[in-house]
Order: structure tokens, then sequence, then C-alpha cells
């Protein structure tokens, strides 16, 4: 089944839903497979799931989902690089199921603070969209600062690596030959390593800020 989503999708050229796919799954073959097969092979052959990659370690990843839960081929050059498998060496064991949900729960969690409250970064900071499709990738958030000048603010749950410096460069250079001049980029995650320090000063007007989660605790009243 998974050849058969693959055509389908690869031949759209566009984002398709789960319906959709169903619909000409179904109509190129009849009868063949049940909806909850489909299902499975949506969430098994999304690049970006995760979980995917534990449940189904196997699968081949050819589909990106998109925020509003539609599906397109997966394309580095338009998505960027698959930052959601597993890098050679990583354990699944030991509550790594668990361990993805919390840091998708924390990184949507974050981003919502975020795009609620800008200000927080830079003073006079607006929001211009949410998860901004390019060419060369989604960017968390698009804003503009108070000058009017085109912020890409990337967030990242835990330490920073390597490859969001060529992530920044990337949309950096889509909107220097879009806008004609390049934009102004953050990037915000809990810490930066000092090879990743160093990179950053090679893209003029990159901003590295950490944050910090903190936790507060109050008494619960006893019935």
């Amino acid at each position: 089944m998974a050849q058969a989503i693959q055509s389908i999708v690869e031949r759209a050229g566009y984002s398709l839903s789960s319906e959709d796919i169903k619909k000409k799954v179904e109509a190129a073959y009849p009868g063949k497979w049940r909806p909850t097969t489909l299902q499975a092979h949506l969430y098994a052959c999304s690049v970006n799931n995760p979980k995917g990659y534990i449940h189904h370690p196997y699968a081949t990843k050819f589909l990106y989902k998109n925020s509003d839960g539609t599906f397109e081929f997966y394309s580095e050059k338009k998505h960027g690089p698959n930052e959601w498998a597993p890098t050679e060496g990583e354990e699944d064991e030991g509550g790594a199921i668990e361990l993805v949900e919390a840091s998708i729960s924390l990184e949507r969690d974050i981003e919502e603070h975020l795009i609620n409250n800008l200000h927080i970064l830079e003073p006079g900071l607006t929001l211009v969209a949410r998860q901004y499709n390019t060419e060369v990738g989604r960017i968390d958030i698009l804003a503009e600062d108070k000058n009017g000048t085109r912020v890409i603010i990337e967030l990242k749950v835990g330490g920073a690596k390597d490859s969001v410096i060529g992530q920044i460069a990337r949309y950096v250079g889509w909107f220097a030959r879009e806008d004609g001049q390049p934009p102004r980029s953050i990037i915000v995650a809990s810490e930066f390593p000092e090879g990743v320090r160093y990179a950053a000063t090679m893209i003029q007007g990159l901003t590295l800020l950490t944050y910090r989660v903190n936790f507060s605790f109050e008494q619960a009243l006893l019935a």
C-alpha cells in the first residue's frame, strides 16, 4: 500500500487530505485495503512524525504532514533536512515514546506562548505568520520588528544543533532573493553549544536567545 500512496501523492503535486488519499486509493484499487490500513500507513510513512520511527522503524518515510493535517510528498529542498529521525546509535527504550510526546508538547506550549508574547523576545515585534511555508522549508514564526524588517524566529526544544544554522541560512538566503534584502533572524533554544555560537557569527542579523522553563507550586485545597 505504501507504494500506492507514494505514487498518488507524488503525482498530485499538491497537498491532499487523508480523505482525498483514501478516495484516490479506493478508485485505483477498489476494495483492496481497509481504511484502517490507510491510516496506519499515513502515520508510519510521514517523515515529520517522530513516533513513526519508533512504532514503524522499517517503513519508508516519504510523506510530509502539514499543520492543517494534509499530506504532500516530502522534499528536502522545500521542507528542509530530516530532523525528526533518531540519529544512529540512539536507543528507543526507557520511555522514548513519552519523551518524544513531552518534547512535542513542550515545543507547542513554548511556541504558543511566544506567539502571544513576542515582546518578550524584543519590544516592537509583531506577528506576521505562524508555520510559514517557503520554498526551502517551514518557518516556525515570521514576524516584523518596529522598523518593518522581517524577522525569522526558529524554536528548538532543548539545545540547538549545528543543523539549525544551516536552516536559518536557507531562510535568510531565500528572503534575500525574494525581498532584495536579508531578514533578521532569532533562534530560541535552551542552550547553544560553543560550535553553534561560532557558526552563528557568520550570519548577519542573527540573535541567539535562551529560554528557561520555570515551575511554581501551590497547595491544593482539600475537599
